[in-house]
């Protein structure tokens, strides 16, 4: 789900580095640079992820800049996966199987004839798949170095942090209890708090 619905549930990070001073041109090069790109019919690339424009997810081109919105870059990460049933790759393996063993007229294969057969129908197989999409939005306040994104969902998390800094040279830190306190306590302070123990009322 996207920020702009009207539910959605959120992670939210902070900035771990120091922004260039020349960010808007810089940026713009980079965020094209990590943009979505199709997976290709004829490749045997599973995934593909990168940016895409918040407002319309067939948009990679980013050609008038729209992520910059005032104090803030919006964009979206789409990923789309591509994925060979696992029933339908055996009843087809099984099926090539036969036929070439008729028409060697053996009743064994050896095990690299079927590792062949067995690469050559995934990928007959994955170029038939039609890819599954997801979307989700990210809000990057640069006045706050804060960014808020629309998944709780640890692998998509990890994979917009990453593409974050490969993108942006910045690292992202997830926004908790504890890392909320750490940005605002003296180090005595942390100690502190690191040292509480819970305490039940009853």
């Amino acid at each position: 789900m996207g920020l702009l619905s009207s539910s959605v549930s959120i992670s939210r990070f902070y900035i771990k580095g120091e922004m260039p001073s020349d960010y808007k041109e810089q940026y713009p090069l980079q965020i094209r640079r990590h943009s979505f790109r199709e997976l290709d019919e004829d490749s045997a690339e599973e995934r593909s992820a990168g940016w895409v424009n918040l407002m319309d997810m067939l948009d990679n081109k980013f050609i008038g800049e729209e992520f910059f919105k005032e104090n803030f870059i919006t964009m979206s990460l789409r990923i789309d996966v591509r994925k060979v049933p696992q029933k339908a790759l055996k009843y087809y393996c099984i099926k090539a199987e036969n036929e070439q063993k008729a028409r060697l007229n053996k009743e064994y294969l050896a095990k690299a004839a079927r590792q062949e057969i067995k690469e050559r129908i995934y990928f007959q197989l994955l170029k038939r798949v039609i890819p599954q999409g997801n979307v989700y939005d990210m809000i990057w306040n640069l006045n706050q170095h804060t960014v808020i994104f629309s998944s709780q969902s640890n692998p998509v998390c990890e994979e917009f942090s990453k593409l974050f800094k490969n993108t942006f040279g910045l690292s992202l830190i997830a926004l908790f209890p504890y890392t909320i306190a750490a940005r605002h306590m003296t180090e005595s302070q942390l100690t502190q708090v690191e040292q509480t123990q819970p305490y039940s009322f009853y």
